[in-house]
């Protein structure tokens, strides 16, 4: 029997392994993240002007006699 040990094969990175692959990753794609952002905050704003503004508008707007 060897006492040399085996390498493992299936034997995962550490966490700053782990965390340099991530940024890596993270740099690779951040123009495409950048225009997922935009159209989040473009979906989001959207829906807060419809939802949430323009009805608090109108009922201000009536709680005042101008609409």
């Amino acid at each position: 029997m060897s006492t040399e040990p085996t390498p493992d094969l299936e034997k995962k990175p550490g966490l700053i392994g782990r965390a340099r692959k991530g940024i890596e990753w993270l740099n690779a794609n951040k123009a495409r993240f950048f225009w997922w952002w935009v159209a989040y905050q473009a979906v989001k704003g959207t829906i807060t002007l419809s939802l949430i503004w323009i009805p608090l508008l109108l009922f201000w707007l009536r709680s005042r006699g101008e609409a």
